[in-house]
């Protein structure tokens, strides 16, 4: 019998995507070495904010919204399939190259002066490196729509691999030409190494003999909810920066909660959180259509429900080593010099507490895509919008009396009440105790696996260990946690864990057959 290839898939996605993420961080390194905080890479940050930011989150959401549009499409027909394609790129890419169009001949220096504080030198650099970046638009739109069309044909390694060339080049170029040739220089290499990004989507494009053509069908019965979509999916795809910002906003008011705890945490919460739920998504997503059929709705809400049991089988106990180990990885990674243990003490506490919104997250990036997959948006829309304000009340009750923790807390209280809503409106005519018993069975070995590592971690970490020795204590712990879970499940017969095991491990033969 042919083996589920489904966890092999999620893992090489999150394998390739784990090292984008790494050569990421050894870029924004250099970068810092580079530029340092001064005005250089404040500059940077402002002009990268107000473009390349905004940019790849609503191509992102372009991405999102196209899979559902172009899988079940691709499955009838190829042709069909790259009509579609070929419409919604040309569509899409005619508006943002208008709206490069109007960016770069708007971005003059009092507008740019608006957006910054320092003198009219500073406001100059700022234009420029502002039309350097806006020329991207139109090359990042293309990139994700062509992740859209090669992820619905089952390529799925291409959305995590992309920025691996992108982010070696702008490391090369930080080593070795940085120093001499300034910022300027360097937004510029940034803006073109995007073409390394697109460029990674050529091999695909040769395997699956697949050439943009201009074919603009503004009439086309899809366009409505493709756009809405994309709509929707920039508020859901940005959910958690958008509660962030809310704490980095408000921390400044508490006396123990400096902003840079939240930044710190942020730069490894977010990673290793979408690392791994995007990995799932990315594979599953395209799968969502083949299940759907309008006129038979509930096997497909089963379906859905079963895709986020098995998921949450392996968030919940990631959740659980992240908000123990917090501090330790803090520590590990950036302890030192001006970053005492007081900097780690604020950030690790921030950091644990965002670790326990982790399955929240997955359940409402998985939700909205399955909601998305239906051709409705409104239920995905309500969800975040009441996250974002009940964040907003959570901080005002929470911040004042626990501090970061407290900011941290209304963070993952707002994503997981978010993600329970989703869950309660998509699934309730699903079976709801087929789907709860195997999750509270997830739930009750991650919150026991989880409570023994942190009793054992109060006793066997001194808190005077090196930083090798810290990696050895945590990585033993780690194992036998996970060991504990895994035996907990086996024992509880928790079924996706037996289904699992059945698929991955190889089978003996019957000698007698």
């Amino acid at each position: 019998m042919k083996r589920d290839r489904t966890l092999s898939l999620i893992s090489a996605v999150a394998l390739v995507t784990l090292l984008a993420k790494v050569l990421g961080i050894a870029r924004e390194a250099l970068q810092a070495r580079a530029f340092g905080t001064g005005a250089q890479a404040d500059l940077y940050t402002v002009a990268n904010n107000a473009t390349i930011y905004l940019f790849t989150t609503a191509a992102y959401a372009l991405c999102v919204a196209a899979v559902p549009i172009l899988a079940p499409r691709l499955r009838r027909s190829r042709e069909e399939g790259y009509a579609a394609a070929d419409n919604l790129i040309t569509i899409t890419v005619l508006l943002a190259l208008a709206v490069t169009a109007l960016g770069v001949a708007f971005t003059f220096t009092p507008w740019a002066a608006s957006l910054w504080d320092g003198g009219a030198e500073d406001a100059r650099r700022l234009a420029l490196c502002l039309r350097l970046m806006i020329l991207t638009l139109p090359v990042i739109v293309l990139a994700y729509l062509l992740v859209a069309l090669f992820q619905s044909q089952e390529h799925f390694l291409l959305q995590g691999s992309m920025s691996i060339p992108y982010n070696l080049a702008l490391i090369l170029f930080l080593a070795l030409f940085a120093g001499r040739l300034g910022l300027t220089a360097y937004v510029a290499a940034v803006s073109a190494a995007w073409l390394l990004q697109l460029g990674t989507a050529v091999p695909y494009a040769v395997k699956e003999h697949y050439l943009p053509r201009f074919r603009p069908n503004f009439r086309a019965p899809y366009l409505p909810s493709f756009f809405k979509t994309a709509g929707v999916t920039v508020l859901t795809a940005s959910i958690f920066l958008f509660c962030y910002l809310q704490d980095t906003a408000m921390a400044p008011g508490l006396t123990d909660s400096p902003v840079s705890a939240f930044y710190y945490a942020d730069k490894l919460f977010t990673p290793l959180t979408t690392t791994l739920i995007y990995s799932i998504s990315t594979v599953l997503f395209p799968r969502f259509s083949q299940a759907y059929d309008p006129e038979a709705p509930a096997p497909y809400r089963r379906y859905i429900g079963g895709v986020l049991r098995r998921t949450l089988l392996v968030i919940l106990p990631a959740s659980a080593l992240l908000a123990v180990f917090a501090r330790p990885i803090i520590q590990v990674l950036f302890q030192g010099g001006s970053f005492d243990s007081a900097s780690t003490d604020a950030a690790g506490a921030v950091l644990s507490v965002y670790a326990l919104s982790m399955a929240g997250f997955c359940a409402l990036d998985l939700l909205s895509k399955a909601y998305y997959t239906m051709g409705r948006t409104l239920a995905p829309l309500a969800a975040n919008g009441g996250i974002l304000a009940l964040n907003w009340g959570l901080n005002r009750l929470l911040g004042p009396r626990w501090g970061g923790a407290g900011l941290a807390a209304a963070t993952a209280l707002s994503l997981t009440a978010g993600g329970l809503l989703l869950a309660l409106l998509l699934l309730r005519k699903a079976g709801g105790a087929s789907l709860l018993l195997p999750l509270a069975q997830c739930l009750g070995a991650a919150l026991l696996s989880g409570g023994g590592l942190w009793l054992a971690a109060g006793r066997v970490l001194t808190g005077g260990e090196s930083k090798p020795l810290l990696v050895v204590k945590c990585g033993a712990m780690g194992a036998l946690a996970a060991g504990l879970y895994l035996l907990v499940l086996f024992l509880v017969r928790q079924e996706d864990l037996l289904e699992l095991a059945h698929r991955t491990l190889p089978r003996r033969e019957d000698p007698g057959a």
